[in-house]
């Protein structure tokens, strides 16, 4: 079980995060500079999810194939030459574009 004070790198934050009074955030995992999430362009994701023809001529949804049903992914704003050259220590094996999630407390 993930603890709420841990640093995690994987595609999506742990269940454990979305606990009530925290705030989810996210950094690059080799350099630890800001991500954005960059909106899937797919022509027909909306959020993830795409209409397609099945064999019975009825519409179908299913997860888009370019963002995996994400709506969109994140991305390190740094540039790559900066990232690859300088990852934090100890991180000379993470691959640029893991992200690294973490929570912090929520303003009151």
């Amino acid at each position: 079980m993930t603890n709420i004070h841990d640093l995690v790198i994987a595609d999506q934050p742990p269940p454990e995060f979305y606990a009530a009074g925290l705030e989810i955030d996210c950094q690059c995992a080799r350099c630890g500079s800001s991500m954005d999430f960059h909106r899937c362009e797919e022509w027909n994701c909306d959020d993830g999810v795409v209409d397609s023809d099945d064999d019975d001529y009825e519409l179908a949804r299913r997860p888009c194939g370019t963002c995996r049903g994400r709506g969109g992914w994140h991305r390190c704003l740094s540039s790559p030459e900066w990232c690859e050259a300088n990852p934090l220590p100890g991180r000379e094996q993470v691959r640029r574009g893991k992200i690294e999630w973490f929570c912090v407390k929520e303003w009151e």
